[in-house]
């Protein structure tokens, strides 16, 4: 490996979390290297136009060039692309049916989906549209979606089921919930008697990305531990990040979204037992 390289990174990376200017002397010793080593490297990044002198003080800042350059690579990065053998891991594991969404015009939008092996199980068509207010995946997203995303989609409630929500108040409650465990439940809300779970997919700033959903017949899942259904989820939306190229240790601090939280076994949430098919509740 070649160490040049990768300190030269370090120091980049040092820069990024910093959200601000860095002396020589805070850039090398965090970075774990010599004073002169991290005037070397500053030299030949700033040569390169990826860093700047504050116009301010001595200090060393990034330019936008690794903003231009994130923004190029993430053009060409397609979330379904990315998401889809993860999709088909989790329907594998759960064996339950699986779907990635994002949300689109207040409501969400199915991106792809993988099917349950069983012969009685939930249906979506990839380009179906469900309520953002009652399934899981819509829920999820809004969650961590701004707040003027939040009050349009509040505005539109109507009930579906007995149980779907019934104010814009009551879904900011779920929402809450929501951010707290990073996980949505939702039972017979958007179709009776199917059961749903649901994790958004962030970029490390927090930027929302999706959601992937699973979803079954309420009676069939309940039959298994509720913790192994979100735990199965949350590694699936961890895989997705990673492979988009997100890490714990991209984030910085006051980015870092708040850990996922799997229920305790044998958790389970309200929700009234009906017909099963129809779309992810």
């Amino acid at each position: 490996m070649e160490t040049t390289v990768v300190k030269g990174f370090k120091v980049l990376e040092n820069l990024v979390a910093s959200q601000g200017s860095l002396s020589l002397t805070e850039i090398a010793s965090q970075c774990g290297i010599s004073k002169s080593n991290a005037h070397r490297l500053l030299g030949t990044l700033e040569a390169c136009g990826y860093v700047r002198r504050a116009t301010d003080s001595r200090n060393y800042e990034l330019t936008l060039r690794i903003w231009e350059m994130g923004q190029r690579v993430y053009s060409l990065v397609d979330l379904r692309t990315v998401a889809v053998p993860h999709l088909r891991a989790l329907a594998a594991e759960t064996e339950e049916t699986v779907h990635l969404s994002v949300l689109d015009n207040n409501g969400v939008l199915y991106l792809d989906k993988v099917d349950s092996i069983h012969a009685v199980r939930t249906y979506v068509n990839v380009g179906d549209r469900a309520p953002a207010y009652c399934s899981a995946t819509g829920k999820a997203m809004l969650a961590f979606s701004p707040d003027h995303v939040v009050e349009a989609v509040g505005a539109t409630i109507e009930p579906i089921t007995p149980l779907t929500v019934r104010s814009a108040a009551e879904l900011r409650a779920h929402l809450d919930l929501i951010r707290e465990r990073g996980f949505a439940r939702t039972g017979g809300e958007w179709r009776p008697g199917v059961l749903g779970f649901a994790a958004p997919i962030k970029s490390p700033s927090g930027r929302l990305l999706g959601a992937i959903g699973v979803a079954g017949p309420e009676e069939r899942m309940r039959q298994s531990e509720e913790a192994l259904f979100v735990a199965a989820l949350f590694r699936a939306v961890e895989r997705i990040e990673r492979d988009l190229g997100f890490s714990a240790e991209t984030a910085t601090a006051g980015d870092a979204a708040p850990p996922r939280k799997a229920p305790g076994r044998g958790g389970a949430a309200a929700g009234k037992r009906g017909a099963q098919g129809g779309p992810p509740g």
